[in-house]
């Protein structure tokens, strides 16, 4: 009777447990976030030393011990720990990068790196790709550790540089050289997304990305004679470049089937919304991204150059190869004198599973939020540093766990780049209880 008393005093004086603040939380990522944007990360030429010290301050004053290291000078990697106990298996890794694609100011209504808010949105490079989206999982991480989360496994948080330049020097460096530093069984990633008109109209949806397209980087590079502009000639390197690109680009490329694509109109209930985004990851892509020619800078307009090249980015569904897809595009081109060079490939792809505690987790703390959402896994058209993580056995998820409008995806790389304020909180809080739900349990 005595123990039972006594513990019923400790219970009673015992600090009630606080639930967050999310309202108060997302005010404090939101300004956290035009802090990280107004850092400019451009790559090139892609030096992230003064976003790494942001963010490390951040953590650092909230008492979570920070790792550094730096692959290259101004490339410098991220990453915090919250240990577990170890009863639940090996950790979950949260994955961003600090870089971001270069910008033309002249293009844009807003500074690109001011992150203004107005009509409810951050504007500024990065907000979507991704400063946003890894603020997201800063704060779901944090959140862990003021809360006290009990952990069973380690959950990683890391911030690495280099992704839109391929990740050589950020993601795969860390993957290459401190693997055992990370060891995860999952990787949470940029990738999937929640939207009301993305993938259908009217209806809510999140995206869970399970796999990605190849990724195959070319450059194509013709040689031909130097000369007076005003002499023509049959070996200007222009006219023989310009006129197999036409070829190339003069046949379509078929639909294919993908289980994955399959998977989602399944879920969705029909087909997906025509747009550039849904279009893309139901066939295998190319895109012209640059031209390159000339003499002197700027380029002489009367002399003839003697080299002209170009650059393609390709991104295939699962079932073609590289060896065929190279032969497939020297096919097209019909012009055995211009060559074909393989600037940047990524693995194959793999598809990660649904069937796994931290897919479940993460559907569940959707739809507790959102009753009449539809979650379903997904593909998606570009690359991501979490699919690195797949060949190793990882379960690599690309989720942002807000709702965000088409225009805001589409926006990504573009003069425009906004993400939602209204995003952000949500995002959080969702992440945050699939985290807590997943490495709090026992194996």
């Amino acid at each position: 009777m005595l123990l039972t008393s006594s513990l019923a005093l400790l219970l009673l004086l015992a600090p009630a447990w606080q639930a967050p603040d999310w309202t108060a939380i997302a005010a404090e990522a939101v300004a956290t976030l035009q802090g990280y944007v107004r850092t400019d990360t451009s790559n090139p030429p892609g030096d992230v030393t003064k976003a790494a010290d942001f963010l490390t301050g951040i953590l650092t004053r909230e008492g979570i011990e920070v790792k550094r290291f730096e692959s290259a000078p101004g490339r410098v990697i991220v990453l915090a720990r919250l240990k577990g106990d170890g009863t639940g298996g090996k950790a979950i890794l949260l994955e961003s990068h600090m870089d971001v694609v270069p910008t033309d100011p002249a293009r844009w209504t807003k500074d690109p790196f001011g992150a203004e808010i107005s009509d409810g949105r951050i504007w500024g490079r990065g907000t979507i790709d991704m400063k946003g989206i890894g603020t997201s999982y800063l704060y779901a991480f944090i959140m862990l550790h003021r809360q006290k989360v009990p952990l069973t496994r380690d959950v990683l948080l890391m911030f690495v540089p280099d992704e839109e330049i391929g990740g050589e020097l950020g993601a795969k460096w860390m993957l290459k050289n401190h693997y055992d530093e990370l060891d995860p069984e999952y990787v949470i990633d940029e990738g999937g997304f929640g939207s009301r008109d993305m993938f259908t109209a009217g209806k809510l949806v999140f995206g869970i990305s399970v796999a990605e397209k190849k990724l195959i980087w070319l450059r194509l590079r013709a040689e031909g004679v130097a000369g007076h502009g005003s002499q023509p000639h049959n070996q200007n390197p222009n006219d023989h470049l310009m006129k197999a690109l036409s070829r190339l680009f003069a046949e379509p490329i078929a639909a294919a089937p993908f289980p994955v694509v399959a998977t989602m109109k399944e879920r969705i209930g029909g087909p997906l919304t025509d747009n550039k985004f849904n279009n893309a990851i139901q066939q295998s892509t190319m895109s012209l991204t640059s031209l390159r020619s000339g003499v002197g800078d700027p380029p002489k307009a009367n002399v003839i150059p003697s080299v002209a090249e170009a650059t393609i980015d390709c991104r295939l569904l699962p079932g073609t190869t590289e060896a065929q897809w190279i032969a497939e595009v020297k096919r097209r081109l019909a012009d055995p004198t211009i060559s074909v060079e393989v600037i940047n490939a990524s693995d194959d792809p793999v598809v990660t599973p649904q069937d796994t505690p931290m897919y479940r987790a993460l559907e569940a703390a959707i739809i507790r939020r959102h009753p009449d959402a539809v979650v379903t896994p997904m593909t998606v058209p570009y690359g991501t540093d979490g699919n690195a993580y797949r060949p190793r056995g990882v379960k690599s998820y690309g989720i942002f766990t807000g709702i965000i409008p088409a225009e805001s995806i589409l926006s990504m790389h573009g003069d425009s780049e906004f993400i939602p304020v209204d995003a952000i909180g949500p995002a959080i809080q969702i992440l945050f209880e699939a985290l807590r739900d997943t490495a709090t349990t026992r194996k």
